[in-house]
């Protein structure tokens, strides 16, 4: 079986599944050994552990793909069934998976689109459906870089907040796709979402370092309009419209520290409400972001 190695979001990752989402960021044999271990185990009909989460472990089983277990942040486990497809097996495993063995390891997985555009590296954060993607697909086209989208990694320093760069592709719904002028036939198809498309992009960091995070953007419809948020007001909205499935927080024993890390976040950048139509065009371009 054929060994990978990549440097992603700070760690040194040994891969028995080739990542080809994670090609930017594949690397020789690090010298002093692995910090993450992901393992595909061969494949058997869906027979094994049941889906369960607790401190340390998180374990679940996806349809007709493979079982996951994430344990101790430092292993990844893959148990596909008989008839799944790398692709799918992937789609869990950078998503789910990973963002468990953030918490695990204590780093700040939120989930957002992230670009560099204006010289700011900046953040849009919201539930699904807010829009993230589709209003950095539109800051790109009108000069922006992409940095991360979906599950993205913040690394909390003295003094400032820095962004890993991720798989170079944002996620678009068919409507945004046309909104965009864009086309979807030479575009990777979701597998799962068969309305949904994989929009490849230039990284404004492919060689994976962190880039210093400038501001944060938590998304809602409504009336064009922008305000500050500060204090706790900040914090609580930066953790309801960003944590990346909240669901895992409280059986992975992870609550306190998400709240804390997004607290020091919201210290070092400062947290925008932006509000506009779900007709972005009314609002007119360009888009200017706020200094300061």
């Amino acid at each position: 079986m054929t060994v990978r190695h990549y440097r992603y979001a700070g760690l040194w990752v040994e891969s028995e599944l080739a990542l080809p989402e994670w090609a930017a960021f594949e690397s020789q044999q690090p010298p002093g050994g692995a910090d993450v271990l992901i393992r595909l185990n061969p494949a058997r009909e869906q027979d094994g552990p049941a889906p369960a989460v607790e401190p340390g472990a998180y374990a679940f089983n996806i349809l007709e793909t493979a079982h996951y277990q994430v344990m101790s942040g430092r292993e990844i486990s893959i148990t596909p069934t008989s008839d799944a497809g790398e692709r799918e097996m992937r789609l869990f495993l950078l998503g789910s998976a990973w963002g468990a063995l953030c918490y695990q390891r204590g780093l700040l997985a939120l989930h957002a689109s992230v670009i560099q555009i204006d010289g700011q590296v900046v953040a849009f954060c919201g539930p699904s459906g807010s829009g993230k993607s589709t209003l950095a697909a539109s800051l790109i086209q009108h000069g922006g870089r992409l940095v991360s989208d979906d599950l993205c990694c913040i690394e909390i320093g003295a003094d400032e907040a820095r962004v890993y760069p991720s798989a170079p592709r944002l996620k678009l719904w068919r409507t945004a796709l046309k909104r965009l002028g864009l086309e979807s036939a030479a575009m990777e198809q979701d597998h799962f979402r068969l309305d949904k498309f994989h929009l490849a992009h230039k990284q404004a960091a492919p060689s994976g370092a962190p880039l210093s995070l400038n501001a944060v953007y938590l998304l809602k419809w409504g009336d064009p309009g922008l305000a500050r948020l500060r204090g706790l007001q900040a914090v609580s909205r930066l953790v309801s419209a960003a944590t990346y499935h909240p669901e895992l927080l409280e059986p992975l024993d992870c609550t306190r520290a998400h709240w804390q890390r997004c607290l020091q976040l919201a210290r070092l950048a400062p947290i925008w409400e932006l509000s506009r139509p779900q007709d972005w065009s009314d609002v007119g371009w360009p888009f200017r972001l706020p200094q300061g």
